[in-house]
């Protein structure tokens, strides 16, 4: 199981705030001196980090966006350079698509948002050339923000989605996943909602809820808060599952309750109590209550 202590977790958060410079660049570094971690663990961690970050640091670059537009143009006259605004990115420790999101914004003002975000997406529609290679630069080289990172997690998350249906469904489980579900009108679902409960861990298990990242104690507090303490309350216990690991304070968090287990991966079949498994008696003293849920 991929469950880091809060003594790792607390390192690799600060090796990545005291970093400077492209995350492209902090991952290597990360995955070199953190190397008996699981890369894609770190990787994750790195990305929720960098997330927090630049939400930390985007009202202090919007303050000065006019400051930082007009370094550009004056050093686009000087020398034409098509990597002034990756430069100022890796100088002010933000985002380069977030600075070119801004700072598009600034130079094209009265413009609507979605013609900037348009240009973001396709840099060719920029008028100015130069300009327009500055920002495909800044796309090519941050993976933290843009539509090639939103193409990426997007994919990614679909990938584990389709995983978790395999794997429930090879593990012999009747379920309905989010789309039959909101046609039932449901308006907050689980990625998979078991029509026939099992047991895991001596719990009665009723829900499924896959997140293609790494848990950390506040994503995990508000995923609660936001989803999974109201399928507690509609459908009973259920599993959330953090493919990239998680921290090692979230399995014991109190706002679990009796009705969210947390794990790393999908049960193995022989963690799992079916309904219709004959050699299940601990299963036989549960039927009513599982019939009672159904």
């Amino acid at each position: 199981m991929v469950i880091i202590s809060t003594e790792n977790y607390e390192k690799i958060v600060e090796f990545c705030s005291k970093f400077k410079g492209l995350t492209i660049h902090c991952e290597r570094q990360l995955h070199k001196k953190f190397s008996d971690i699981d890369s894609q663990v770190l990787s994750a961690i790195l990305s929720k980090e960098w997330q927090k970050h630049i939400k930390q640091r985007h009202h202090i670059i919007l303050k000065s966006s006019r400051i930082y537009l007009q370094e550009y143009k004056a050093q686009a006259r000087l020398k034409g350079d098509p990597f002034i605004l990756l430069q100022i990115a890796i100088r002010e420790n933000f985002s380069p698509v977030s600075l070119c999101r801004i700072l598009l914004s600034v130079e094209f003002e009265g413009k609507p948002k979605s013609v900037t975000n348009e240009m973001i997406r396709n840099p060719h529609q920029i008028p100015d050339p130069l300009l327009a290679a500055n920002v495909l630069n800044c796309l090519l080289n941050d993976k933290s923000d843009g539509p090639i990172t939103d193409l990426k997690r997007q994919t990614i998350g679909e990938d584990y989605e389709i995983r978790l249906k395999k794997l429930a469904s090879d593990a012999g489980l009747n379920f309905h996943d989010e789309v039959y579900l909101r046609r039932k009108g449901y308006d907050k679902t689980p990625d998979l909602k078991l029509a026939v409960p099992c047991m895991f861990r001596g719990k009665i298990i009723n829900w499924i809820e896959s997140k293609a990242s790494f848990g950390d104690m506040a994503s995990h507090q508000q995923y609660i808060k936001d989803q999974l303490l109201s399928y507690g309350n509609r459908f009973g216990s259920g599993i959330i599952i953090y493919w990239f690991g998680y921290l090692d304070q979230i399995g014991r968090c109190p706002e679990n309750k009796d009705c969210i287990i947390v794990t790393d991966d999908f049960p193995k079949k022989d963690e799992l109590v079916l309904i219709n498994n004959p050699f299940g008696p601990l299963l036989s003293s549960n039927i009513s209550n599982i019939t009672n849920l159904l």
